[in-house]
């Protein structure tokens, strides 16, 4: 057995079917006879591969494996590394190294990968011995998966690959249990008048949803998503739903002073940008966490903070927090608003109606994908799901991400549908993942809202510099013809340009078991911040 034969077995062993990545000349060694069982999922860009396969990990729950070539390939693929780790999936990232026996003379394309990866990962190593690239791959695994779970990389000189090499050795993986001692919790929401839930993506990563609704139903709490959420932490169709807080600090502190006892589970306390001063809790309002990151844990300005499984802990305190008596609210009011606003949208294509239209055709156990950017927030309001649904954006704020996720979320689970609603400008970061899921028959409808500008830094603008909308260069996306730039990538792509063709065209494209591209002409009028 040599090492590309125990790291196969290692690949077996750990149930890892798909290799994502673009190849390069230090990469043929370890692919040159991928056994029966393996797929390579060809990325036509470094980036494109890293992010599908960030898709794939946190829809699949497992670590994906990603292949990029030397220094170069690492840094096409930087961007979307620093937000895989901001989304916390398991990603197993190898690169290949140079040959070292004449790395001295830094040859074409060698560097220092691991002080390039070390800042965008929890680990980074770099094999000095053949005979550890399966250990080291197995110690990857491990810290891939440990909470909070992230990125791992593990650079292998191309000439290690046909080196001598033991069977792998894999060892069993044991989670951390949920924290201990949850009382003060309980007695906090014994004694609140107005208890509020804040869910964060830890929720839905630890697959946590139904925990979080029995929670708040059996206290009665108002719930809330943490703000820019990455990942639907409770069903926002729910009646106790209330929204996302607002990443501004005015705002949230007004959200949060109607309540007495604040319960953040899975979330930083709190994401907040831009910058406004004040604290990130009104002053008297006691406030407790649950999360599985010790960081986030030592530095949120709370009175307790917990640390352990998210799932586990939820379902503890479901059994143990009083029954309150109260009323369940209605939401008949709001969704009478969000029909009018639509409707009133409606001949000009705005966002409010187009989303609107996708809400009345999301097949059930829809999973969303969202980099619309200066739609989100709309978005969010509009497209109300249940526990059944899913939704995904970037926790890092950067752009070229949701196309190929989308990707990568449809291969882990194709019996959903998968929408990625997403800007013309956001488009052109990852638009050949387009190509990607024409080759992985992956159906994902691509929805595009398409206002021909950067429209959120046109809210930026309005809202900070005012008077200076007229005066700011680079903000505006002429020319761009995405159909057939898709059409190019072998993508069915349509024009949509009134609310007839998008009535129709949408529940078409969601029936079609193909991967499509709705562009979409939307009202350009640029939204405000807030």
């Amino acid at each position: 057995m040599n090492i590309r034969e125990a790291t196969f077995e290692w690949m077996r062993a750990r149930a890892i079917r798909h290799i994502f990545g673009n190849p390069g000349s230090t990469e043929l060694p370890f692919l040159v006879s991928l056994p029966d069982g393996v797929r390579y999922v060809l990325g036509l860009q470094e980036s494109i591969a890293l992010a599908m396969a960030d898709g794939y990990a946190q829809a699949s729950g497992e670590p994906a494996l990603v292949n990029l070539h030397v220094a170069p390939g690492l840094g096409n693929a930087m961007g979307v590394l620093f937000t895989a780790l901001k989304n916390r999936a398991p990603l197993i990232v190898t690169c290949g190294q140079q040959d070292t026996r004449h790395i001295f003379h830094e040859p074409l394309l060698s560097g220092d990968l691991v002080s390039m990866a070390r800042p965008v990962t929890k680990w980074a190593y770099e094999v000095k011995h053949a005979a550890d690239v399966p250990d080291a791959l197995e110690q990857a695994y491990h810290i891939a998966l440990t909470p909070p779970r992230g990125p791992v990389f593990v650079s292998v000189p191309m000439n290690f690959w046909d080196a001598p090499a033991q069977p792998p050795r894999v060892k069993a993986l044991h989670p951390p249990s949920a924290p201990q001692e949850l009382t003060p919790i309980v007695d906090a929401l014994t004694a609140a008048h107005r208890p509020a839930l804040v869910c964060g993506a830890g929720v839905g990563g630890a697959n946590a949803l139904h925990e979080a609704v029995a929670l708040a139903e059996k206290v009665g709490c108002a719930v809330y998503h943490a703000p820019l959420n990455s990942r639907i932490g409770f069903p926002t169709k729910h009646p106790l739903y209330e929204g996302m807080l607002l990443p501004a600090t005015p705002r949230l502190l007004q959200t949060l002073s109607q309540h007495d006892f604040v319960l953040v589970v899975g979330a930083p306390v709190f994401l907040l940008y831009p910058y406004f001063p004040g604290g990130m809790l009104p002053d008297g309002v006691r406030a407790m966490l649950i999360t599985d990151d010790p960081q986030d844990a030592a530095r949120a300005p709370v009175e307790r903070a917990f640390v352990g499984d998210i799932k586990q802990a939820l379902a503890a305190l479901a059994a143990q927090a009083p029954q309150r008596d109260y009323k369940m609210p209605s939401r008949t009011v709001e969704e009478a608003r969000r029909r009018s606003e639509a409707t009133r949208a409606r001949s000009k294509m705005g966002a409010f109606f187009v989303l609107h239209t996708l809400a009345q055709h999301l097949p059930p156990n829809a999973v969303i994908v969202d980099e619309a950017v200066s739609s989100s927030l709309c978005l969010r309001e509009f497209v109300r799901l249940g526990a059944e649904n899913d939704y995904y954006t970037s926790a890092s704020g950067g752009l070229g991400w949701a196309m190929p996720a989308s990707v990568g979320i449809k291969m882990a689970q194709p019996d959903r549908p998968v929408v990625c609603v997403i800007g013309d400008g956001s488009v052109m970061y990852s638009v050949q993942a387009l190509w990607s899921a024409r080759e992985e028959n992956a159906p994902v409808l691509f929805l595009v809202l398409n206002n021909g500008a950067y429209n959120i830094l046109k809210s930026f603008t309005m809202a900070f510099y005012p008077g200076n909308e007229g005066n700011m260069q680079g903000l505006d996306v002429p020319h761009l013809d995405l159909v057939d730039i898709a059409r190019g990538m072998g993508v069915h792509a349509e024009r949509i340009a009134t609310a007839e063709a998008l009535e129709e065209a949408l529940p078409r494209a969601l029936a079609s078991g193909q991967p499509t591209l709705l562009n979409v002409q939307i009202d350009p009028t640029v939204p405000s911040l807030f």
